[in-house]
């Protein structure tokens, strides 16, 4: 698991022997271990406010920094009350793209998401939900066997496609290994050499790749180059009787040329944590079919999420205190 240091900024974070002004957006579930940490930053000035737009309306004027904004939230008029002062907004999940707006990315404002630190949660959804698929869980949980369960599929000499090798794709490709997957990765950046990697491709061969996948997971984020990234030709692409899991964002794929594949028999089954719209309309056709394992949205949930994202945020307010580089920069052009 790879966190990458950006070189340093040469961006002025505030002005010399002036307190740096921080904005701490908590949410209920973190509120508590929230308003404890300005205490371990005594140089600096950092409020913790709900997560209420009227409170961060409010406090906002004049921070340096911003942490845990609701996406619903954010907005061109809340930058605008922010003033020339804000150079720094985190935000906690992996996903930015209601951040991604003109304004923000025409700014010196440096972005920060919680990338990677849900990897393991995610890695093991996504694992879960395609064994559900291959050992016909779906079918015994939800009693929908009519007849004789059919026999399950070993992932043992499989091939699986992950779509996107970043801190969540490579932790699935872990888990694959240990299944005896072997495992090919599509992303745009090249990965030279992985043991967990036969080899990686870029999105333009994504066609050459997946005739060769058994399974296919998408890990890649929500940008302008994957939206969608799985559309119909790229779902014909695919082995017929292949799996599909998609625990990234549901508009990476093109829901109706999926639910299309999966209706006429050429997938063997899908397993989604994000669809596209989310959530799904009670009447929507996915629900309606038997090869189709759903969940709400809750790869990235565990025990163990919110206090490494809280450890991330402590280390980032430090850093950013210090004028260091910062943890899970965001390229605000490509939007990841």
């Amino acid at each position: 698991m790879t966190i990458r240091f950006p070189s340093r900024s040469t961006t002025k974070r505030f002005g010399a022997g002036e307190r740096p002004r921080i904005l701490l957006v908590a949410a209920p579930a973190v509120r508590e271990a929230m308003q404890a940490m300005p205490a371990d930053f005594p140089g600096a000035d950092i409020a913790v406010v709900p997560d209420e737009l009227e409170a961060i309306t409010e406090a906002v004027t004049g921070a340096h920094g911003m942490i845990g904004c609701p996406r619903p939230l954010f907005s061109d008029d809340l930058l605008r009350r922010a003033g020339d002062s804000l150079k720094w907004i985190h935000v906690p999940g992996a996903g930015v793209e209601e951040f991604i707006i003109p304004a923000l990315v025409d700014s010196d404002i440096t972005l920060t998401n919680g990338r990677v630190i849900q990897g393991p949660e995610v890695a093991d959804h996504a694992l879960a939900l395609t064994l559900a698929l291959t050992r016909n869980l779906y079918l015994i949980l939800a009693g929908k066997a009519a007849g004789p369960v059919p026999r399950p599929v070993e992932l043992r000499g499989k091939t699986l496609i992950v779509l996107g090798v970043g801190g969540i794709g490579m932790l699935v490709a872990e888990r694959a290994v240990a299944f005896g997957m072997t495992v090919i990765g599509v992303d745009p950046d090249y990965v030279p050499m992985s043991c967990v990697l036969e080899r990686t491709v870029g999105p333009e061969e994504i066609r050459d790749v997946l005739p060769l996948g058994d399974v296919v997971i998408m890990a890649a984020p929500h940008a302008p180059d994957s939206d969608p990234l799985m559309g119909p030709g790229e779902f014909a692409a695919m082995k017929k009787g292949a799996y599909f899991v998609n625990v990234s964002r549901g508009r990476t794929v093109d829901t109706a040329a999926l639910t299309e594949a999966l209706r006429s028999g050429h997938l063997g089954g899908a397993g989604l944590d994000v669809t596209d719209p989310e959530p799904l309309p009670g009447d929507h056709p996915l629900r309606s079919l038997d090869n189709v394992v759903l969940t709400p949205h809750i790869a990235g949930l565990s025990e163990h999420n919110r206090a490494r994202s809280l450890e991330l945020i402590r280390k980032n307010i430090g850093r950013f205190i210090a004028n260091r580089p910062l943890i899970n920069v965001v390229n605000k052009e490509l939007g990841y």
